[in-house]
């Protein structure tokens, strides 16, 4: 029992989930328990009562409910490091903030580059830009001793910083018409948050009966409901009024919920592609060769150049104790998008069988070859 208690809560164990979890979701969509698979995520679930009620498909209330929270935990993080952890000082964030840049930039580019013929193609852009920290840090972690924990620490930054690019673009680039009202009631949450905070009130049940009324508000507005989850973040307090830690203690017991239960749910839920009757020449298609070179290929050298060229003219500071050869294998591994990639995906494309879910398909493939090959690579080089 202590052996698999060891494994669970190791730092390696999240990665290994959410490829299990995709393998299973890959099994049940491509067997005879496929309909059965399809089915239970398309089944309708309903909260509420009479009429006061919201009734969705329940992949809708993972991607739309359950990654709100993921994003609450990911601002959290975001908060704590900004305000008290390795990213308070600005000559420790240049690097990672650059290296992130480009790790946005130059996928987009690639994926621009070969689909700008195409509108609906178009709609991903951004489905490259992303890196997923469970996976990313989890292969790292396999690697033991031999990566410096000045390489982990740039890892883990840039996915941070990776993620409130993703942020942004979604609150941009894939919100649907707006209702004045529901962001009227979203200025009201907001308001409401801000008081909360602002009395240093600790009581977490009052910023979740604000934070799911504010949700749904986000919902019927048409800026994507997940954001919400990174707003309510925002105003949760540091600390309690007798100077005790809240924000750190909220987001360590959301920790679990967040590895164990709605990422691996999320990926087994989105990572169902249907092989049996696919065309794999859509994978050589526009679409799906933008996605795979953006992360494969665009987000190690975007990563690289920028983190480099920042270097080379002092607007950043190189990990103490590393080689660049050593860099350049983390650089490998920010290509793996995986299910920020799959979420992106989602909100671009909304399922669309225009090839074949090839684009899925395409998201799976340029993960695991930058996993592969970053681990590999890390593994082998002196």
């Amino acid at each position: 029992m202590q052996f698999i208690k060891k494994i669970i809560l190791s730092e390696v164990f999240p990665g290994i989930l959410l490829i299990f979890f995709t393998f299973l979701a890959l099994v049940f969509q491509n067997s005879s328990l496929d309909m059965i698979y399809t089915n239970f995520f398309h089944a309708n679930f309903t909260i509420g009562f009479d009429d006061f009620h919201l009734t969705k498909k329940l992949n809708l209330w993972i991607n739309d409910g359950l990654i709100a929270i993921f994003f609450l935990y990911i601002g959290l993080e975001l908060k704590y490091e900004i305000l008290r952890g390795q990213l308070k000082n600005i000559k420790s964030v240049s690097l990672p903030i650059f290296g992130a840049l480009g790790g946005m930039i130059a996928p987009a580019l690639i994926f621009t580059l070969i689909n700008f013929n195409n509108a609906f193609a178009m709609q991903g852009w951004a489905i490259p830009t992303a890196t997923d920290i469970a996976f990313a840090v989890g292969i790292l972690m396999l690697l033991g001793k031999k990566i410096p924990t000045s390489l982990k620490l740039f890892l883990l930054s840039l996915a941070i910083f990776d993620d409130l690019g993703a942020i942004v673009i979604i609150a941009l680039f894939y919100t649907a018409e707006l209702s004045t009202l529901a962001i009227v009631l979203c200025l009201i949450c907001i308001f409401a948050l801000f008081l909360l905070n602002r009395s240093h009130v600790t009581h977490l049940s009052l910023y979740v009966l604000v934070g799911v009324i504010f949700w749904i508000a986000m919902l019927k507005s048409g800026v994507h409901a997940t954001l919400a989850g990174v707003i309510i973040a925002l105003f949760i307090p540091l600390d309690t009024k007798k100077n005790q830690p809240y924000l750190h203690k909220v987001y360590k017991d959301l920790e679990p919920w967040v590895v164990y239960f709605i990422l691996p749910l999320f990926a087994f839920a989105n990572a169902g592609v249907d092989l049996r009757n696919m065309d794999f020449s859509f994978i050589l298609s526009p679409t799906s060769l933008g996605i795979i070179l953006g992360l494969f290929l665009g987000k190690q050298v975007g990563v690289f150049l920028f983190s480099f060229l920042a270097i080379k003219f002092k607007l950043a500071k190189f990990p103490e104790n590393v080689k660049y050869r050593q860099f350049y294998g983390i650089c490998i591994l920010t290509g793996i998008g995986f299910t920020m990639s799959l979420f992106i995906d989602t909100l671009a494309y909304k399922n669309s069988d225009f090839i074949q879910y090839s684009d899925k398909l395409a998201i799976l493939i340029a993960s695991f070859l930058s996993a592969i090959i970053g681990y590999l690579y890390l593994k082998f080089i002196k």
